[in-house]
């Protein structure tokens, strides 16, 4: 062997000395990768939460639903070892928040904070361009995917974008034109539909006043106009395939009974509003201090955060409604409800629409509050206490402001709101008889 071959081996093996040096110096293995990619034990497994982000910003709400995941960076982060508690964000937002023909593709990212404290924003998986987030197949891929790579004692989601409650798709922007069409029921077979895309029409807004996230909705340019693509309520239960610890809406409109007995099997705790939410939504620099940092999530402190840092507020931009519930608690309201509706079904379908608590603007009315309507029916005091035990057994928090955009006052909240038949629609009514919430206690008959 000659000098010069020496001389390269010596600079080889300073090479890997110096590069070993550097990695140790990191916390890392040089031989075994990074120690914080090392799969997690099943003693780690069995201590760490999932906290899935799924943010689907393909409409109007991009910019807004952009500005919330920046937030979430400047909060409490986990570290990205094992037993560490896991954040993951699903987002699909626009490439400006006018631009609906120009498709933009999904991410699905984990945010963590490195040995050096600095954030971190890892790409585990990239979607196509024409996915769409506001479907049932969507949505389970990436909940399938999150329980197949991140095994854990419990997994959580806040879901962000628009919603508009039961309501089926389109009827929210375009109820005039909505006719119910009976199909095959696939509902809890697995097996998902293709998403059928739906005319929309934009909702009149104010400039003056804030901008709301009026399950899911991806906008598309067609023909010169828009079309969108939302979840009906059941297929957005289907498509969970694991039961969650806790759902948290910082959407619109979800904060009814019927939503949440839609979900009881799929998750045990759910955090929504019963009026719309201002674009802004939940505070997301203190949230995953609430839900990550500690060894147990705390997501009615999510809902409490969200009520204060409105309710501080003056004029249109006091205003908020907000409940936390506990889904393993509804059959017993189920109960009541069925018994009062049985009772009082001449009353409610008498009941004159403004003599209830609403929890919607511009002619929206869709959404009333469930006790004030069983108080309305024409129910006994003994009646109303039943409901009243009822209700504390399953509402864990709720809070409101004392008026909603300066438009409607609160003075009746059950934590839940309600369809109000009497103030309904008779294609509405076919749909709504398919809902579980109906099925258990027949109030559309």
């Amino acid at each position: 062997m000659n000098r010069r071959h020496i001389r390269v081996i010596d600079n080889i093996i300073m090479a890997v000395c110096l590069i070993s040096a550097a990695v140790i110096s990191a916390g890392c293995d040089p031989f075994c990768g990074d120690i914080s990619n090392d799969p997690p034990t099943p003693e780690e497994i069995s201590r760490r939460n999932v906290l899935l982000l799924y943010s689907a910003g393909y409409n109007d709400l991009s910019q807004f639903l952009d500005s919330d995941v920046s937030e979430l960076k400047s909060g409490w982060l986990p570290s990205n070892k094992g037993a560490d508690n896991i954040l993951l964000v699903y987002k699909h937002n626009t490439v400006s928040h006018k631009n609906f023909s120009t498709p933009n593709a999904p991410d699905l990212i984990r945010i963590y904070k490195d040995n050096k404290g600095n954030v971190i924003s890892d790409t585990l998986k990239t979607f196509s361009s024409e996915s769409i987030s506001s479907s049932a197949r969507m949505l389970n891929e990436v909940l399938t995917f999150v329980k197949e790579e991140f095994p854990a004692k419990g997994y959580g989601m806040i879901f962000s974008s628009h919603a508009t409650g039961y309501l089926p798709a389109g009827y929210y922007s375009n109820p005039t034109n909505y006719q119910y069409q009976e199909g095959p029921e696939l509902f809890g077979t697995g097996i998902f539909s293709d998403p059928v895309p739906v005319p929309y029409v934009e909702v009149e807004h104010d400039p003056s006043l804030p901008m709301v996230k009026s399950i899911g909705q991806d906008h598309r340019k067609s023909g010169g106009g828009l079309i969108s693509y939302e979840m009906e309520l059941q297929d957005f239960a289907d498509a969970i395939p694991m039961k969650l610890d806790y759902i948290l809406f910082d959407t619109c409109f979800m904060g009814g009974i019927e939503v949440a007995y839609e979900l009881k099997d799929k998750c045990r705790r759910i955090g929504f509003s019963q009026a719309e939410v201002l674009a802004e939504g939940f505070n997301y620099n203190t949230l995953t201090t609430h839900l990550l940092q500690n060894p147990e999530p705390d997501p009615q402190g999510v809902c409490a955060d969200y009520f204060q840092q409105y309710d501080i507020e003056s004029g249109v931009h006091r205003s908020a409604t907000i409940s936390y519930i506990d889904c393993e608690m509804l059959e017993p309201l189920a109960e009541v409800c069925r018994d009062l509706f049985s009772i009082h079904s001449n009353g409610i379908s008498w009941i004159r629409p403004n003599n209830v608590q609403r929890f919607y603007r511009s002619d929206k009315h869709w959404f009333y509050d469930l006790e004030s309507i069983i108080f309305e029916s024409g129910a006994t005091k003994e009646e109303i206490s039943r409901l009243h035990d009822a209700l504390k057994g399953c509402v864990l928090y709720a809070a409101h402001t004392p008026t909603f955009m300066l438009e409607f006052e609160i003075n009746t909240f059950s934590g839940f709101s309600m369809y109000l038949p009497s103030n309904g629609s008779v294609e509405l009514n076919k749909y709504y008889k398919t809902l579980k919430w109906n099925k258990a206690t027949g109030l559309v008959k």
